[in-house]
């Protein structure tokens, strides 16, 4: 059975990923400025904080 860590993981890089690539059409697409910066932010921290924090409290 797969840890609850791990899916929090994988649905936090999922989450991630499609904040990244919507940041990036935004900026192509000339979106709002903060909007965008917010977008790539989030991504930011779906990407690297949240995986980083369930590894590290999972005692991996």
């Amino acid at each position: 059975m797969v840890d609850a860590a791990v899916l929090v993981t994988i649905a936090s890089v999922c989450v991630g990923f499609v904040l990244f690539v919507t940041a990036a059409s935004g900026a192509r697409g000339r979106w709002n400025r903060g909007l965008v910066i917010t977008l790539f932010a989030a991504a930011i921290c779906c990407l690297t904080v949240v995986p980083l924090t369930v590894a590290l409290t999972a005692g991996v």
